[in-house]
C-alpha cells in the first residue's frame, strides 16, 4: 500500500487545550472526593459511581487525544486532502479529500466566532466544525452540501496553496 506524500504538515499547539482539560479533571475528583466525604449514609448511589468512573475516563482520553494534533496537506492518488490527526500516530483523523472540497480560504477569527477552544460542531449534523487551538489565523474549507470546516493553523495560505483549490468567496 503506498502512503501518501506529505505536501505540507503542522503540529497545532494545544498545550493550553490539554491543561486545561488536565483542570477540570481535577476538580472533578476534587468535587467527586468532597461529596463522598460529606456523604451522611456512608453510600451513594450506584449511578454516581457509574459517573464517578466514566467522566475521569473521558477526560484523560480527550487529553489523550488533545496532545497531539497535527494537521497536514497529503498526494493521495485520488489528488491533494487535508488530513486532522488527533493523538498519538493519528488514532483518529479526519480526512477531506478531493472529493469532497470545493474552496478554501485563510482567514483570521477570534474566540466568540469560533465558540472557545476544541472542537466545535459536527461537519455532518450541523454542516460545519471548527478546531480550534487558538485565535487568529485559520484555514476555513469550504466543502460540499454547503458544509464548512474549520482549522488554526500558522500560515494557512501555505495550505490553501498546497490544496490547490479556488479561494472561498
Amino acid at each position: 500500500m503506498n502512503s501518501p506524500v506529505v505536501i505540507i504538515e503542522q503540529r497545532l499547539r494545544t498545550r493550553g487545550l490539554a491543561l486545561l482539560l488536565c483542570l477540570i479533571l481535577v476538580l472533578f475528583l476534587v468535587v467527586s472526593i468532597t461529596l463522598i466525604g460529606t456523604s451522611k449514609s456512608g453510600s451513594l448511589p450506584v449511578t454516581l459511581y457509574v459517573v464517578e468512573t466514566v467522566v475521569p475516563i473521558g477526560l484523560v482520553v480527550g487529553i489523550l487525544m488533545f496532545l497531539r494534533i497535527v494537521v497536514r496537506v497529503v498526494e493521495t492518488p485520488k489528488g491533494r486532502a487535508l488530513e486532522v490527526l488527533y493523538g498519538h500516530r493519528g488514532f483518529v483523523r479526519q480526512v477531506f479529500g478531493p472529493d469532497r472540497l470545493v474552496a478554501a480560504n485563510a482567514r483570521s477569527y477570534s474566540f466568540m466566532q469560533m465558540g472557545g477552544w476544541g472542537y466545535r460542531g459536527s461537519v455532518r449534523l450541523l454542516r460545519q466544525a471548527a478546531l480550534a487551538t487558538r485565535r487568529g489565523d485559520a484555514l476555513e474549507l469550504q466543502l460540499k452540501g454547503k458544509r464548512r470546516f474549520i482549522v488554526t493553523v500558522d500560515g494557512p495560505a501555505d495550505f490553501v496553496a498546497a490544496l490547490g483549490l479556488p479561494f472561498a468567496a
